[in-house]
């Protein structure tokens, strides 16, 4: 059972000064979350490339192994660690929430610098974006009943059934977009991709504000949002070494990323929208997604950084599959990130890349 104490093992969250916000507020919070929500997840249907999912679908094996990794694996390991730590009850739930949630447009920015498979990233956010209609409710109805998390702590279907649904449709008419405008649609992919990311980080600082909160972190929240992350890209990379996966060098960088990063977009959206904002444990909950996010944004940073000086230095370490199979012939293919998804590539870079292809 989860701890629903402040013992000495437990730092809870605290306020100072007025936490309560009148409807009129919550109801302007909730729609500018859904809104930005539905920016972020417009521009990821517009980089989807309908002929790059269906080849993936045509190799069953490793797609689904790669899905089972972040819809399966990544929940159950966000349930253990919450647990093994003895977090609250509001914690948890908030830990939960971000374990079970689909991948994010920011894993394909990662993937695209990782030397990733762009195309594979794009599919896999799409197709756990779609599933999450099925998994995140199925999750978050079995994982509060092994815990016994009281009631009121539980995330209402009606209200996460709006919220991915929001996030569902904007998805399937991007890919419209890309089918119809597959030039202009490279754009409109990048300026969601930037405008929704500064948009929520500058929600959440203004709800702060607002809301006027002091927040206090635990010991339990660090040490989780340190530790999921982490081991759900060490478990991604190591399962895709299974050698009757034949995953590419690539494509295993790319499950990797996308088993660990999750879409705090649809996180915040999501407690946002099924939490009464002036709940004093809705603080808890909250927390955590935008943990996740920051933890997420400067560790990939500072990741990417590293990977491109090794790549620069020509360290063996940081070469793809083309690279290691073919020596120094393959060098100049390591010019172009992993496998590419031309709405992530450099405008100057986009002509001698479909000669390429």
């Amino acid at each position: 059972m989860v701890n629903n104490s402040s013992g000495s093992t437990v730092a809870m969250t605290t306020t100072s000064g007025p936490s309560t916000l009148d409807n009129a507020t919550n109801e302007a919070i909730q729609i500018t979350t859904a809104v930005i929500l539905a920016i972020i997840m417009f521009g990821l249907g517009c980089s989807v490339v309908l002929k790059s999912a269906i080849n993936y679908m045509k190799k069953p094996k490793q797609f689904a192994a790669a899905l089972f990794l972040q819809l399966v694996i990544m929940p159950f390991l966000g349930l253990g660690l919450s647990r093994a730590v003895q977090m609250t009850s509001a914690q948890t739930v908030g830990v939960l929430i971000m374990a079970t949630c689909p991948g994010g447009a920011y894993s394909n920015i990662v993937a695209y610098w990782l030397d990733g498979d762009m195309d594979l990233s794009i599919v896999m956010t799409t197709a756990s974006t779609l599933l999450a209609l099925g998994t995140m409710p199925l999750w978050l109805f079995v994982f509060p009943l092994i815990l016994q998390i009281d009631e009121n702590l539980r995330v209402p279907f009606d209200q996460l059934g709006y919220a991915l649904l929001g996030i569902v449709v904007p998805v399937l008419i991007g890919s419209v977009v890309k089918y119809q405008f597959p030039k202009k649609s490279e754009y409109i992919t990048k300026i969601c991709s930037v405008v929704g990311s500064i948009a929520i980080l500058v929600m959440v600082v203004v709800f702060a504000i607002v809301k006027k909160v002091d927040y206090v972190i635990s010991w339990q929240q660090i040490l989780v949002v340190l530790l999921l992350p982490s081991l759900a890209l060490v478990l991604g990379y190591v399962a895709t070494r299974l050698p009757w996966l034949n995953f590419s060098i690539e494509a295993r960088r790319t499950v990797a990323i996308e088993t660990a990063m999750q879409s705090s977009a649809v996180g915040t959206s999501i407690v946002v929208r099924s939490f009464d904002i002036s709940s004093p444990d809705f603080d808890s909950i909250f927390l955590f997604p935008v943990m996740y996010a920051a933890v997420q944004l400067f560790v990939s940073f500072f990741v990417v950084v590293c990977y491109l000086i090794c790549k620069r230095r020509g360290c063996q370490w940081v070469r793809t599959g083309d690279d290691a199979a073919d020596g120094a012939d393959g060098a100049d293919s390591a010019e172009f990130n992993g496998v590419a998804n031309v709405a992530y590539e450099k405008d100057e870079d986009r002509t001698s890349l479909r000669k390429i292809t």
